[in-house]
């Protein structure tokens, strides 16, 4: 169990603070917090000052690198104190790849994420839709009759032969000597 301060801080900030991977074509969202830093080399003071790595479109550059450091990326680490020209490009790029998950076009890769999350709202609306259809059907009595126009005319119409509510009902706009509405 995390501490109480931690497990706060990680439900209000988690939507901020996640790194996506991809796997199965969908992004899947985990922290590295200072828990899983471990041996990695701490190279900066990150969003908060805190050792963890974290990839964010408006803060690019985590607190600790991504990987820890092992016996083939050390060479190439002795060698980046040096002049840069000396190193080859697969030596950079393994150097970027030891220090960041995913290059900035590849977290800005769109990953049909949004595909998923249409077709779970379409799937509770149509649940949604045949559990009313079911209720109407097999569950709700049927409409009464009272509720028809026919019905709702005649009763009107019985009001003003017995004049119920003179004053207040239809009756009080039913001319009798006319036989007609007041205009």
């Amino acid at each position: 169990m995390l501490p109480r301060p931690l497990l706060l801080y990680r439900l209000t900030r988690r939507p901020i603070h996640s790194s996506a991977i991809l796997m199965g074509g969908h992004h899947i969202e985990h922290w590295w917090g200072p828990e899983k830093a471990g041996e990695r080399e701490v190279v900066g003071y990150g969003t908060n000052g805190e050792p963890s790595y974290v990839d964010r479109m408006d803060y690019w550059y985590p607190a600790i690198r991504f990987r820890k450091e092992d016996e083939v990326i050390a060479p190439i680490r002795q060698k980046e104190k040096g002049n840069w020209k000396n190193l080859s490009a697969e030596e950079k790029k393994l150097l970027y790849r030891y220090s960041y998950r995913q290059t900035l076009a590849e977290f800005e890769a769109p990953s049909g994420y949004w595909k998923v999350m249409v077709s779970v709202g379409a799937t509770i609306i149509s649940l949604a839709t045949f559990y009313m259809v079911f209720l109407t059907l097999y569950v709700y009595p049927p409409i009464p009759p009272t509720y028809g126009n026919e019905y709702k005319e005649a009763q009107v119409q019985r009001q003003i032969v017995l004049e119920k509510g003179a004053f207040l009902g239809p009756a009080k706009y039913w001319d009798y000597e006319k036989n007609q509405w007041k205009k």
